[in-house]
């Protein structure tokens, strides 16, 4: 009886749910409360009071994105409310001030900066001197505003009042604000813009920094910033950028949508960053951010998340933090708060598992350059078996990851050192390592716009190992034909040419349309007829060829490398106003150009345009064709073009057919 008894109570027990976690507002309160105890504020003031007693001012404060330090961030917001008691019965005032102390920190301003930053905006809102997005951004968009760019003289009160008043856009026009200045490398004295002299003697002749660089000039650093300065000024966010050799910006031109504006390449670092700093994650952080309820969501469950780790009950933890994951997958935090929380509770290989699988389902697809970074970090530590007896397992969890990708995901990024690292992780022979790379070339062939950089990447790995290089090539030629045999039986790689090269001369990319390009070259007769160059060198070489619908009934793209290189090859437009464009190799003062047209029909040639630009979007006319022959050379020495791109375009509608398009010069940076 006695036995019984205790049996009914074990199942009650058993019955009973576990014990409830305090509500996700009770765990955030906490939270605050955390920051508030660790700026020495006090719990019972009114300001305290009124943050606590706001669910939403506590959300736009904890759950817009990282808060790097958040006793300074809760100290200098707690300023902005002494200056204006009442900002928290202004939705959009409260956010900007909320804004403004999340980035004051970061940029090292002191509180009185941050006010005035604050209060200026709040004026200039309230007189109607802001673009209408500055109602409608969110409070992650808004620290962007707050931020300021990367020319901290840009960011004073006298420079923002300068550009919101002379620099007034539509939106979506602030990524040509940075025209508003000259770009001028010397001074009317003579000093250059990488001297310390080229502002001094200007110094005071103007009320502000912009007004300086807008009068004076100044390359692509002093122009870039204004552009994203002038763009923040009007309560629109955007942010400046480094990139090789270039400094260029982004703005939030319409809603959700940053447009790269002076950008010459893909590798962009921005100096408003969360995270990540390239690109690509830059582009994570806005989706993740996008939709707030969301956002918000995801940070409830990770609070949840670490309740229950301090509790020990690390099932409920993992629940929380999956459930987070699945949620909002964009919002980073929730995969570095996983990570931490597994190792603090030391768990085993299979939560690990866990965190692995759903990585590859949510995050790989679109942001494979984040996914990577995890990987190699922090999961590839805990689940990669390890020693020679674990190389099946490590190849077949590295090409999980491949599997997953599709393409670039949300943007171009680094992933030959991605491959790079694999290859290190495989830890392995050298036939596994070439074995490895024919697994990814079966993945990526079919979508193709990472094939390219597996196979550049693995050949640069092979260097000088000739017999090791022939014997991969032989072995890629075998295993490229079977993926094309239905296509005939011409060489796999000038089909893969065919496929790769007008996509990167759309985008730009010189580095795949040049080495697919050149292997393609191998496979078909050049044209090496000779011409008479002009000085200097052929600048070119080593760009990008687009053609107007390429690959229509009389255009091969597989021959487009060939066309601006010496080997020779082939093109032809196929559009009502046919063009032909090239992203030249370098960058210079150009000479002139040769153009060596197929033998019939030279007479299209006539009436043709020739343009060039600096960016390959501003574009100047420079010569109309006339008496056209075989071989035409244009010179152009007395000119003094600059020019990274040129351009020829018919705009009667006649076709546009060459084997050489040479452009010679002297090569600047």
């Amino acid at each position: 009886m006695i036995f019984m008894k205790w049996f009914l109570f074990s199942l009650m027990l058993l019955a009973l749910p576990a014990l409830a976690a305090p509500s996700a507002n009770e765990l955030l309160q906490n939270e605050i409360r955390g920051w508030m105890t660790s700026a020495e504020l006090d719990l019972e003031s009114d300001f305290a009071k009124q943050l606590l007693a706001s669910e939403d001012w506590m959300r736009e404060l904890a759950d817009s994105g990282p808060v790097e330090k958040p006793a300074e961030v809760l100290a200098q917001l707690h300023q902005i409310w002494k200056f204006d008691p009442k900002l928290a019965e202004r939705p959009i005032d409260r956010v900007m001030a909320t804004a403004c102390a999340l980035e004051g920190p970061r940029r090292k301003w002191d509180s009185e900066r941050v006010v005035k930053r604050y209060e200026w905006f709040r004026d200039r809102n309230q007189q109607g001197r802001l673009n209408a997005v500055y109602q409608t951004i969110t409070p992650f968009q808004r620290r962007y505003v707050a931020a300021g760019v990367q020319h901290d003289h840009l960011n004073h009160l006298e420079s923002l009042e300068y550009q919101n008043i002379e620099v007034c856009l539509p939106s979506e026009q602030y990524t040509g604000a940075c025209w508003y200045a000259r770009w001028i490398l010397h001074n009317p004295f003579g000093d250059s813009i990488h001297g310390p002299q080229y502002y001094a003697p200007f110094m005071d002749s103007y009320e502000s920094a912009a007004e300086r660089i807008r009068k004076v000039g100044g390359v692509c650093g002093s122009l870039s910033n204004f552009g994203a300065a002038a763009a923040i000024a009007n309560g629109i966010p955007a942010a400046t950028m480094g990139e090789p050799g270039h400094c260029a910006y982004t703005v939030m031109g319409r809603p959700e949508e940053w447009i790269p504006s002076y950008s010459l390449s893909w590798k962009r670092g921005l100096h408003t960053s969360y995270h990540g700093g390239s690109w690509g994650w830059h582009l994570l952080n806005q989706e993740a951010h996008a939709n707030p309820k969301k956002s918000f969501a995801s940070a409830d469950l990770r609070r949840l998340a670490k309740y229950y780790s301090e509790k020990k009950d690390t099932r409920q933890m993992l629940a929380a933090l999956s459930k987070a994951r699945a949620t909002n997958p964009a919002d980073w935090e929730n995969w570095t708060l996983a990570v931490k929380l597994l190792t603090e509770n030391e768990l085993g290989e299979t939560a690990w598992q866990d965190l692995h699988n759903d990585l590859l389902k949510l995050m790989a697809p679109k942001g494979g350059e984040m996914a990577w970074s995890l990987l190699d970090k922090s999961i590839y530590p805990k689940v990669l078996e390890k020693g020679p007896d674990g190389t099946r397992t490590r190849m077949k969890a590295l090409l999980a990851y491949h599997r997953e990708l599709d393409g670039w995901g949300l943007s171009r990024w680094e992933f030959d050192r991605a491959l790079d690292k694999q290859v290190k992780w495989l830890d392995s022979t050298p036939e596994n390592e070439d074995k490895f790379i024919l697994s990814l070339v079966r993945y990526h062939v079919e979508e193709g716009a990472l094939l390219p950089v597996v196979l550049e990447s693995h050949l640069k790995r092979l260097g000088e190992q000739e017999k090791r290089r022939q014997t991969f090539i032989a072995e890629l030629g075998k295993l490229l034909q079977r993926e094309r045999s239905s296509e005939g039986t011409e060489h796999p790689l000038t089909q893969l040419a065919r496929k790769v090269l007008p996509d990167a001369a759309a985008k730009g990319d010189k580095s795949t349309f040049q080495f697919i390009g050149k292997l393609a070259s191998k496979y078909y007769d050049g044209n090496q007829e000779k011409v008479e160059k002009f000085k200097g060198i052929s600048l070119s070489s080593g760009g990008t060829l687009k053609v107007d619908q390429p690959g229509n009934r009389w255009d091969d793209p597989a021959k487009h490398w060939g066309v601006i290189e010496s080997h020779g090859g082939d093109f032809h437009t196929g559009s009502a106003e046919p063009s032909v464009e090239v992203q030249l190799g370098n960058f210079g003062r150009l000479t002139g150009i040769v153009i060596v047209t197929r033998s019939g029909q030279v007479g299209r040639l006539n009436g043709a345009i020739l343009q060039t630009s600096i960016n390959g979007e501003d574009w100047t006319d420079q010569h109309t064709f006339s008496g056209a022959k075989r071989v035409n050379r244009i010179d152009l020495a007395d000119k003094e073009i600059d020019a990274g791109y040129i351009r020829i375009h018919h705009p009667g509608g006649q076709h546009q057919h060459y084997h050489q398009l040479h452009v010679y010069g002297y090569k600047k940076n």
